[in-house]
Order: structure tokens, then sequence, then C-alpha cells
């Protein structure tokens, strides 16, 4: 059954994004909460997972299954677009809770993102705007296990990953939080 939950994703195409908001504007508007965990020790050693497609993508992301399958190979950030209504923090900790299985990374206050632009993905929308909270903390490995949504969730060292191992354009990212791919 899909999620009944609505998640900030606004869009003119309801079709494309079932699960994200309808607005009129060219090139959508995104918020979206991110955590960038790092090995302690490791500032360039980030947590990374590659989704299990049989998840339950459109509730944790609103994913529809189309963009599951086009995300499912690539690297991706634990990170959800906000729920309608919800603040910053409670994305935080929701995507802590529902993606990290419950683990409890020490986080910063976030490091806020406001951007409008042409995404690398998709030049023909060139207005998109994103509004990001970049929560950065730490987590011990090893990365927990949670089954059923990730199919792979590991510490990744960033500068030895290519840009296209990632999906989502979470390389872009983590670019602008300052730790950049290091591959082109």
């Amino acid at each position: 059954m899909p999620t009944d939950r609505r998640f900030c994703r606004f869009t003119r195409s309801a079709e494309e994004h079932p699960f994200g908001l309808r607005w009129d504007q060219r090139g959508g508007f995104c918020i979206s909460a991110f955590l960038l965990l790092n090995e302690p020790g490791h500032p360039t050693s980030v947590l990374v997972g590659r989704i299990d497609p049989t998840g339950p993508w459109d509730h944790l992301e609103g994913l529809s299954p189309e963009r599951i399958a086009a995300h499912e190979g690539g690297w991706h950030l634990p990170a959800s677009h906000l729920l309608l209504r919800e603040g910053p923090e409670e994305a935080a900790a929701r995507i802590a809770r529902e993606m990290l299985g419950g683990a409890t990374p020490s986080l910063g206050a976030p490091q806020v993102i406001s951007e409008v632009y042409a995404p690398r993905r998709f030049p023909e929308m060139p207005n998109h705007w994103d509004l990001s909270f970049l929560y950065r903390g730490t987590l011990s490995p090893p990365a927990p296990s949670v089954p059923g949504v990730w199919r792979e969730l590991r510490f990744v060292d960033v500068r030895s990953a290519a840009a296209s191992d990632f999906a989502r354009a979470h390389e872009e990212v983590l670019a602008r939080a300052g730790v950049p791919v290091g591959r082109p």
C-alpha cells in the first residue's frame, strides 16, 4: 500500500512525484535533511548505502517505483525530504530512526544551504530550488544493519569514489558540505 505521507517536494508534475505536493513554478522546490556521518577520526569516510529496492522507499523518502529503479545502484546518504509541517530536527531524528535502525549519532547544528540551479542530471530544469539541512555527526563502525532498507550500508572514503558512484546527486550534496568526491 502506498504511503500516506506528503513530502516537501513541490513540483508541477504530481504524476511524476506522487508523494510530493503541487507547485506551479517550473523547476520544482525541495526541502530536505541529510545525515553526513563520519567514522570517528576519518572525516572523508562517510556513511552511505545502496537502497534495497524492495524496501518501503515511498514511505521513507517519497520515492516512486521508477525513481527507486533509477537510483538503487548508487551510493545514497541517509536523507529525506521533510514531511509536510515537519521541522528539520524532527526529520533528522526520523531519518536516524527509520534508515539507521534507531542508531543515535550525535549531530551538530545543521548547515543550511539554499540554492537555485540546474541539476546536472536534469539540465532542462534550470530553476530547481533546494533548501537543505546538512547534519554532521559521527557514528562508530560497524555500520548498522537495517534489513529491508539498505542492500548495503557502510563507510566509504569519498576521496576514492567517483561522482557516478552516487545516486540522487548526493555527490553534489557532499561537495556543498565541503567533502568533495575524489574522482569526477
